[in-house]
């Protein structure tokens, strides 16, 4: 979730992983293994030196990081400043906007109403709206896997000028598919694919429409409370839950930096509006790359990835979720942060990375930055595209 084209793009002192290796010292005190035991003390000099070196290059202010391979390692770590003008540190804590992560949720929650046969997967739009053009040949599955061809609201500049000449004004689910609908399409339904906002903004609408309750209740009910995601929210407001992060971005009119952290964040909707930290995307991506809350089923029809250009068969699209070279996940970004969330199932390897900036360095996201150094050390046989 961004404002750039298709939605995808101060040191201090390390933060080290203190109640992981307080867990790991109790753990074999009393004789049992410890899943989050640390890694072997060169494999980590050698993930922060990676780290070190990234997150210099990313110029960000702060960054949260968490890895997680069962019978290797974990390694958990914040670095630099929450708060650069008052130097407050970043924490392993900090609430975050975690941006096109979202879609995840979107999709899960669709897939859940699939499981309780409230609806199908192949059902068209048009079943449920009809003002969307063509709605009877776009599926819930087209807006879901991103080939239903509806133009991307985000990359409307005209609308872009509004957003940016007013950061509080409130947007209607409405108003942004219809910017989204009052360009043309990119291609025929189902014959191409194209990221587009304006795609899981209207499977939102619709999830509201099929349960007749508000997604962020959706939300909290059918994912929040069964995963114990207590540190994921819906935002009420421009307001972000303590302790947090400020977000710095040059998504600005005049293209200077500036602090984002209180942006209304309504015109992301269920395509990019979520908070969240480190250890419950942690637990989220390991829960919906595996399936835990829908049946073997529809997880396949999860991980059924789209292949048409610009995908190829090593990095694709399935319903809300990416594959990169065997991991599967998302990334996310909304003016000011930018995170990754990826697991291996090859390995049950997870790598969360959180950054409280989303200004690219030689056209390179931060997070992505970041995770692709980390992922070279832990997994050099997987490293992402």
């Amino acid at each position: 979730m961004t404002l750039r084209n298709t939605g995808r793009r101060a040191a201090a002192r390390w933060v080290a992983g203190l109640a992981a290796l307080a867990a790991f010292t109790l753990a074999h005190a009393a004789g049992t293994p410890d899943k989050d035991a640390p890694f072997p003390a060169p494999r980590q000099a050698a993930i922060e030196a990676a780290l070190d070196k990234s997150f210099a290059d990313s110029k960000a202010p702060g960054v949260v990081v968490g890895i997680w391979i069962p019978g290797e390692g974990t390694y958990v770590a914040a670095k630099g400043f929450a708060n650069p003008a008052t130097k407050e540190p970043m924490r392993i804590a900090d609430h975050m906007r975690i941006g096109s992560i979202t879609k995840t949720f979107t999709v899960t929650a669709l897939l859940i109403l699939a499981n309780e046969d409230r609806i199908v997967l192949d059902d068209p739009v048009s079943k449920y709206f009809g003002f969307v053009p063509n709605g009877k040949s776009i599926t819930l599955r087209m807006l879901a896997n991103m080939t239903s061809g509806l133009f991307n609201y985000s990359d409307d500049e005209a609308w872009q000028k509004k957003l940016m000449s007013d950061w509080n004004r409130t947007w209607t689910p409405r108003e942004l598919v219809d910017v989204g609908l009052s360009r043309p399409p990119y291609f025929e339904p189902g014959k191409g694919w194209h990221y587009s906002n304006t795609n899981t903004v209207l499977l939102g609408m619709i999830i509201e429409k099929v349960t007749g309750q508000p997604v962020a209740q959706v939300f909290r009910e059918k994912i929040f409370k069964p995963l114990n995601l207590t540190q994921t929210s819906w935002p009420t407001g421009t307001g972000m839950p303590a302790p947090y992060a400020h977000g710095f971005t040059v998504q600005t009119l005049d293209g200077k930096v500036a602090d984002a952290t209180n942006r209304n964040p309504s015109w992301g909707f269920t395509a990019g509006a979520l908070i969240s930290t480190m250890r419950d995307l942690r637990t989220w991506v390991e829960s919906y790359a595996t399936g835990t809350l829908i049946s073997p089923e529809l997880q396949k029809e999860r991980l059924t990835w789209v292949t048409m250009p610009p995908m190829t068969s090593g990095r694709a699209y399935g319903l809300g979720i990416g594959i990169d070279n065997g991991w599967l996940g998302h990334t996310g970004e909304l003016p000011g942060y930018n995170t990754g969330a990826y697991y291996l199932p090859e390995k049950k390897a997870t790598v969360v990375v959180m950054v409280n900036s989303d200004i690219p360095v030689g056209n390179v996201d931060p997070a992505s930055r970041i995770m692709r150094a980390l992922i070279e050390v832990v997994t050099p046989q997987n490293v992402p595209k």
